[in-house]
């Protein structure tokens, strides 16, 4: 598995880059909220670039809290990386200047935080898992790039659901459905359990069982 580490061992911009209006002004109420809600400070050396002292939450943090405010955080620091990635290469028409100066007040704010996994709560658990799954059937996800050949649905299922023994606190029962290409919960209803077929969902269409007691058993698979 490789993984890109976004903007985790740069320092900030070499030159300015021209981004959509608005996107400094993002970035920065990004960073400040990130730091409000987590409680999370900045620290410098001399002429060293600054940087958070640790993406440790503050205490009375709720890890309800610190999930949302991590999963916001990174999916928004990925999104910019590749709009960065984007705008260096194309340059957005009538957009704004973002400056090496501009960048350096913000760029300690672009690190990934970690959430420790016995913190996660369902929705979390259920996004790192989806991520997985993504990168095990060959689809880069979050960063994570599967260096093999990618897994089938079932494989990929599989591997989750050994995972689950050890993560699935909240008994969510992720797992992919027969015909699908996805990961879905079980008791959300989203997909009705068959000891026979596995999970059987009925999204536009359905599954023939063959089991007696399977509730779909009576449905035909148009």
């Amino acid at each position: 598995m490789s993984f890109r580490v976004f903007f985790s061992l740069s320092t900030g911009l070499k030159e300015p880059i021209t981004v959509p209006k608005g996107t400094l002004k993002k970035i920065l109420e990004r960073v400040a909220l990130t730091e409000k809600s987590l409680g999370l400070e900045t620290e410098q050396y001399r002429d060293n670039p600054k940087h958070w002292r640790n993406t440790e939450p503050k205490e009375g943090v709720s890890d309800k809290t610190l999930c949302d405010v991590a999963e916001d955080h990174n999916q928004f620091v990925i999104w910019l990386y590749h709009k960065f990635e984007e705008c260096s290469q194309t340059p957005t028409p009538d957009g704004e200047v973002i400056t090496v100066e501009d960048a350096a007040n913000f760029w300690h704010g672009l690190d990934l935080i970690d959430v420790p996994a016995h913190k996660w709560d369902r929705d979390y658990y259920q996004a790192r898992m989806t991520a997985l799954y993504e990168a095990m059937r060959g689809r880069e996800s979050e960063g994570m790039i599967f260096d093999s050949d990618p897994l089938t649905p079932e494989q990929a299922g599989d591997v989750i659901n050994l995972f689950a023994q050890y993560l699935d606190s909240d008994d969510i029962r992720l797992d992919v459905p027969l015909g699908y290409d996805l990961l879905t919960a079980d008791n959300d209803g989203e997909y009705t359990w068959c000891e026979k077929c596995g999970g059987l969902v009925s999204w536009g269409h359905v599954y023939n069982c063959e089991e007696s007691e399977c509730p779909l058993k009576d449905l035909i698979d148009d």
